[in-house]
């Protein structure tokens, strides 16, 4: 009997395993109200945070009564004419894109920058 006992002299699986069991449930149950707690704050701050920007929107929109009248301004030719509407954009766009990518004037000097220029040097593929 004297092999069956554990460091304290319990029985090994007995009294020793029914309390950590205890504890493990006692462990999951509080971190299961924990994450229940952090997910039903979250839920809340969400819906006021959408409450909020509603109640932001709402009044920007009572504050200005011109806006709808300004959107079908806006809206009208563009449905009227929808294929100049996206060739416009797209001119836009492209001219943006055009300017950013360093495609704008260059004066006085080479196009391509420091690095693209050989030096007298042919650079032969293999």
């Amino acid at each position: 009997m004297q092999g069956n006992r554990g460091p304290t002299g319990n029985a090994q699986g007995r009294g020793s395993a029914n309390q950590t069991g205890g504890t493990t449930e006692g462990l999951v149950d509080q971190a299961t109200e924990a994450v229940r707690n952090v997910a039903d704050s979250a839920a809340d701050l969400a819906r006021d945070t959408y409450d909020t920007g509603a109640r932001y929107v709402r009044e920007g929109w009572d504050s200005l009564p011109d806006v709808d009248r300004y959107g079908r301004a806006v809206s009208r030719p563009i449905e009227q004419n929808p294929l100049v509407a996206i060739l416009a954009a797209g001119a836009v766009g492209y001219l943006v894109a055009y300017l950013i990518h360093g495609g704008g004037m260059h004066f006085g000097g080479e196009t391509r920058p420091e690095y693209r220029r050989s030096r007298g040097r042919r650079h032969r593929p293999f």
